[in-house]
């Protein structure tokens, strides 16, 4: 029987500072020197102390609701057609109406609706925060799968529940091999170089442009796949344009070159493009302005989380002295997880595609507040004595950016 999940969720997770990934043979330097962005790595029982927060019920609850962006993907190997997706929202009843084999659910942004799967996210602290995309959960039947592809991003793949083949390869991953006419990108050739079973624990660790192809061998298969952001020249260069629009922060006007030798009045000379090019450049240049405008790009809200950001407070409803009695009744503080924080120089902070005013707020405390997903009370009150990083703390929490964690705070 589905239950419906509860999609609002506010606990506190003391973590480990050590918690990180289990590497076995090899040392983080190494993975981060020889396999990031270079090519895959199978980890044997990456998470040895993993409890899956989601049961396959509640996975398929989550895909009930209209603000979760959900799909399912079937396979029909004997047809001309053999791939099939469908969007969510679903019913109960499409998922009793479901075959016994070759499906999977797909659930995005997961890390945004359950505070037991945002907790996992500290244990990749090895990699920016601000390069996380999302957590995405797969629940697949037996040989359920979604097809041999390749993907543009980095990405770590978990085996929470069940077993699951893996086969890889590194050959004609680029855009003219496809199967054409179907809803779903899948590669139409797939020369097999690399084969691994992932068991319960284990986890397989893609860079971008490698071809996988995952089955699942068991009846229940839950996959974890911890995306990061992939950026196109594309998508900088039109930030890039909409940013300096914003600010005014480029209005140097073109300058012509010389023209004396000029012969042909309709011919555009290197000198003419040059200068273009000259004048470009030295916005490319100006650090201030590409520090600031990358900063607010990396924070960036997708349109999802700009969705899901909790209502700020009624100015009416809430002060000061009310936000620093409950923060001191409290467990500490948490960022809420659709948000994405991250600073320059501990004097620059950005969250969310903006930058923050922090010129009279504690360096210390700007430091804190971007690298740590939960701080405790403790971790916090050298700060408190300072009003203005009590008001800092304070607009941050009436926009709920930050949440003050009680022992009554969860909610299940």
């Amino acid at each position: 029987m589905l239950i419906e999940a509860t999609t609002c969720f506010n606990r506190l997770f003391f973590l480990s500072l050590n918690q990180m990934l289990h590497f076995q043979q090899i040392s983080l330097h190494t993975f981060l020197s020889e396999y990031w962005q270079k090519k895959p790595l199978v980890i044997r029982n990456a998470l040895p102390n993993f409890i899956n927060p989601l049961s396959p019920d509640e996975l398929a609850g989550l895909a009930l609701e209209e603000e979760v962006e959900s799909r399912i993907v079937k396979e029909t190997p004997n047809d001309e057609k053999p791939w099939h997706l469908t969007p969510g929202p679903f019913s109960e009843k499409d998922f009793e109406s479901l075959p016994k084999t070759h499906w999977t659910l797909l659930v995005q942004g997961v890390d945004r609706l359950i505070p037991e799967v945002y907790e996992l996210l500290e244990h990749f602290n090895f990699i920016p925060q601000w390069r996380i995309d999302d957590v995405m959960i797969s629940y697949a039947s037996k040989y359920g799968s979604v097809g041999p592809h390749y993907d543009n991003y980095d990405v770590f793949l978990f085996q929470a529940l069940g077993r699951r083949e893996w086969s890889l390869t590194s050959q004609g991953c680029n855009p003219e091999n496809y199967i054409p006419n179907l809803e779903l990108r899948i590669m139409q050739e797939f020369n097999t170089e690399q084969q691994f079973i992932l068991e319960e624990g284990d986890m397989l660790y893609l860079p971008p442009h490698i071809g996988h192809y995952g089955v699942a061998l068991s009846e229940d298969c839950m996959t974890y796949s911890f995306g990061y952001r992939s950026y196109t020249g594309q998508e900088l260069i039109d930030s890039l344009s909409d940013f300096v629009s914003d600010k005014a922060v480029f209005k140097t006007l073109y300058q012509d070159p010389d023209w004396s030798s000029l012969k042909h009045t309709s011919e555009i000379q290197p000198p003419a493009w040059q200068q273009a090019q000259k004048l470009l450049q030295g916005l490319i240049h100006n650090d201030e302005v590409m520090k600031s405008w990358f900063a607010c790009f990396a924070t960036r809200l997708d349109q999802q989380s700009e969705q899901q950001l909790p209502e700020p407070f009624d100015n009416d409803e809430v002060n000061l002295s009310l936000f620093l009695e409950e923060l001191q009744e409290g467990l500490g503080l948490t960022r809420d997880a659709c948000c994405r924080f991250a600073y320059i120089d501990a004097k620059h902070l950005y969250i969310n595609g903006y930058a923050w005013d922090t010129a009279e707020v504690s360096c210390e405390l700007v430091v804190l507040l971007a690298n740590k997903r939960f701080i405790s009370l403790e971790e916090l009150k050298p700060y408190l004595s300072h009003q203005t990083n009590q008001s800092f703390l304070f607009e941050l929490w009436k926009l709920q950016w930050l949440l003050i964690n009680d022992e009554n705070s969860f909610v299940g």
